[in-house]
């Protein structure tokens, strides 16, 4: 049996493939046979591919006018500046938006524009023209011309008053279009339907870089780190063109005169030299992005553009503090979430919460959590009680089209807008029941997508030997990574455990060491939030890990290292919690089969287990339907061997031995014939009735026998007549001394027997003997 977290995609190996491989090696390419076979399942089969997509410097850049609209746009721009008139520069509240105004404001500066800039207030104008905004700064500030960036597309209304005012609107956008375009003077779109652009996956900040462009007549380069940030935090594609923005702009950001991100990315210890796609997606855009999620975004616009330290600074703290508030509140959120899920105790086919105290900024953030943690779509809204309204933001899993399932319900949507894997939605309260209703029922169809485990798809498997720093570093010519153009995911399969260590303030974290099976050979790897996969595996255990290839630098020395993704673990997985005491971390095993013998505790366990869990004795077994359990909990040994005989005909997942005893058989050892010659006499010595129960504590003193044993005793003497016993009270019998009794086939005999059998085995044989024990008993 094969577990793991995600569905394991393998890349595909033919006799082709090796021929390719071949070919590529013979072609001279100065590459690791590794790194090769790593190309080839990213159909880099030519020399020429794999020099295309390993050049650092590339120089694919296409011409800003052959955006359809550009030289309307441009002709437009050029009469405002030298008439002198108001630009309004129209942004977003996300780091696309922040660094695409930040790159027009400072194009039009450049050029001695009359402009303002203004970034709307996710929580007062919402995404995109804002029909009030708008009447406001051509009212009151007078505007005479609108420039939008990273929004418009949608801004029908607000366009619409503006163009009827005079006022005309040039809409750059990046975003999926609807299928009328609203009457603005001029559309500078990728996707523009009628236009021809050679790359249709520019962000607002790349849209914004080509306007530039396109308006001073050159590229400028100070603003090519702005259109990096902006490509890598909206989460495009990383291929042709934007390729050469982002390599081009980190470029830059390693030598950046911008103030504020220098004293961002020293504040939180970033070497400018080693600055990456992951530095602008985990550092530097969630802090912009974070600002805009809580209320006006302009303090991330001027950080990026300030000139003085003090300034600067001022700023940097406000974005911290933000920051902080927003990660504050989306675990808060999500912890409240996970609650009433948990409190349902079952996982909803689709996850649906509403709060008016949740800020709708965050909740996307939220929704992804949720998706990741519970593989459920997501949808969490804060409900505003003076609009009577639901507002909110949803997440899929792969293999269902948010957008298409949410269109279905659109009889119950007031807005929405998003793609097939996240959208923001607004419900009208009156319509909220139904809407949930409307969702649980559709749900049903996604079942079988539900049913089934993520898919992780493996870009190559390797041996540790592989695993070097020469072709770590030949796989990093390969970004810069993200959206379609992924880090390598790496598989080594089969390994063998070696090593794991807890680590982090809450031990929530593990280090760890796997070798090739046949060597010495090893890899060392981390597991962020992945303690819990190694809580089922033992050392020297057979099993595979997939994950991405990082360096670690540590004294002076650098070595390869996995960070962990997914762990596969082989055959069935055994924990060991015996001990004297029970041990409370048993008691919280999700969804498992706990054993018993004794039905006092069974009664005890109903009270203490976690809800998921099903309590069952040995005796009952029978009547269990074990396909429905992936994880037994032996919390005390069976009476006899078959019966755990019985329940290792399953598969099990995971086996927690706890096999808790008051008294042990194994320990006490079997009765022998002295022992039960020794008692008997003593028996027939006693003129009184004997009282069992009180006297068994001075017998075992007297004797030097465990009272467990003495127990054993008294049950043969009594099956097979050698005593009666009423009422507690035993009494000896006359024995035909002419009639041979063989003590040792009683049933009470045989029956004590079988259970220090189960002892021997289950609480004091090493979990590796018990394992061999289960594969002679199959095979």
């Amino acid at each position: 049996m094969r577990r793991s977290q995600y569905y394991w995609q393998y890349p595909s190996v033919s006799d082709e493939t090796a021929e390719q491989l071949n070919q590529l090696q013979l072609a001279g390419l100065n590459y690791s046979p590794a790194f090769l076979r790593l190309c080839l399942q990213r159909g880099l089969n030519t020399p020429q591919a794999i020099q295309q997509a390993t050049n650092q410097e590339p120089q694919l850049y296409h011409d800003p006018f052959l955006l359809y609209d550009m030289d309307r746009a441009v002709e437009r721009l050029h009469q405002a500046i030298e008439r002198g008139e108001h630009i309004l520069i129209y942004g977003d509240y996300d780091a696309d938006g922040i660094t695409s105004t930040l790159i027009l404001v400072e194009c039009l500066e450049s050029l001695g524009a009359n402009y303002s800039y203004y970034l709307p207030n996710r929580l007062i104008d919402g995404y995109g023209p804002n029909l009030n905004r708008y009447k406001q700064k051509i009212e009151e500030d007078g505007v005479q011309l609108i420039l939008t960036c990273d929004n418009g597309v949608a801004g029908f209304e607000a366009i619409d008053y503006a163009m009827q005012q005079n006022v005309d609107v040039i809409v750059s956008d990046h975003h999926e279009l609807p299928p009328t375009l609203p009457d603005a003077y001029a559309i500078v779109h990728p996707k523009h339907p009628k236009g021809d652009y050679p790359f249709k996956e520019l962000c607002g900040a790349g849209v914004a870089l080509k306007l530039a462009h396109a308006l001073t007549g050159e590229l400028p380069a100070e603003a090519l780190e702005l259109a990096a940030i902006g490509t890598i935090a909206d989460l495009v594609s990383l291929t042709d063109e934007n390729r050469t923005l982002v390599l081009s702009g980190l470029g830059m950001m390693k030598e950046t005169v911008r103030l504020g991100l220098e004293m961002l990315l020293t504040q939180e210890k970033v070497n400018l030299q080693e600055i990456n796609t992951e530095t602008i997606g985990f550092i530097v855009g969630p802090r912009l992005n974070a600002i805009g999620r809580l209320g006006d975004p302009t303090p991330a616009l001027e950080l990026l553009r300030a000139e003085d330290e003090d300034e600067a600074l001022a700023l940097l703290q406000i974005i911290n503090e933000q920051n902080k508030e927003r990660q504050s509140i989306v675990t808060t959120i999500t912890q409240q979430v996970i609650q009433r899920i948990e409190a349902k105790g079952a996982i909803p086919d689709i996850i649906i919460e509403a709060d008016a105290d949740w800020p709708a900024g965050v909740l996307g953030i939220v929704a992804s959590r949720l998706v990741e943690q519970y593989h459920r779509p997501a949808l969490i809204f804060q409900y505003l009680t003076e609009k009577e309204q639901f507002r909110g933001s949803g997440r899929s899993i792969a293999g269902i089209n948010l957008f298409r399932w949410l269109s279905e319900q659109s009889e119950y949507i007031a807005q929405f807008g998003g793609h097939d894997q996240a959208a923001g939605l607004t419900i009208d309260a009156q319509q909220w029941e139904l809407f949930n209703q409307s969702m649980a029922d559709s749900a049903i169809d996604f079942r079988e997508i539900l049913a089934q485990k993520p898919e992780l798809c493996i870009d190559v498997c390797i041996q540790p030997e592989e695993c070097t720093v020469e072709f770590i570093q030949e796989c990093a010519q390969l970004g810069p990574f993200g959206m379609d153009n992924p880090k390598p995911m790496i598989a080594f399969d089969p390994v063998q455990l070696k090593q794991k260590r807890l680590i982090g303030s809450d031990q929530q974290h593990v280090k760890f060491v796997v070798a090739d099976i046949d060597s010495d050979k090893s890899v060392e790897g981390i597991g962020f939030n992945k303690a819990a996969l190694f809580e089922t595996i033992n050392l020297q255990q057979e099993c595979a890990i997939a994950g991405e290839l990082s360096l670690n630098q540590w004294n002076g020395q650098i070595t390869p290292q996995v960070q962990l993704k997914d762990l596969a673990v082989f055959g069935m997985q055994w924990r060991d919690f015996r001990a004297s005491k029970i041990n409370p971390a048993i008691l919280s095993a999700q969804k498992a089969l706990f054993m018993y013998q004794q039905s006092a505790l069974g009664e005890w366990l109903k009270q203490h287990i976690n809800t998921s869990s099903v309590i069952a004795s040995y005796d009952e077994i029978e009547t269990f339907d074990l396909s429905e359990f992936e994880h037994l909990v032996l919390f005390q040994p069976p009476a006899n061997l078959k019966s755990f005989d019985n329940l290792m005909q399953h598969s099990w997942a995971l086996v927690d031995l706890g096999v808790y005893l008051e008294e042990s058989k194994w320990l006490a050892g079997l009765p022998t014939r002295a022992d039960f010659a020794m008692i008997y006499r003593w028996i027939q010595q006693q003129k009184e009735p004997i009282n069992v129960r009180n006297t068994l504590p001075q017998l075992s003193k007297q004797f030097n026998l465990p009272i467990v044993k003495l127990k054993g005793i008294f049950h043969v003497f009594f099956e097979a007549n050698f005593v009666t016993i009423n009422n507690g009270f035993a009494v000896a019998q006359v024995i035909d001394s002419n009639t041979k009794h063989d003590l040792f086939k009683t049933s009470a005999y045989q029956q004590y027997e079988k259970a220090y059998q189960a002892e021997a085995l289950l609480n004091y044989q090493t979990i590796d003997q018990i394992k061999l024990y289960i594969d002679e008993l199959r095979n």
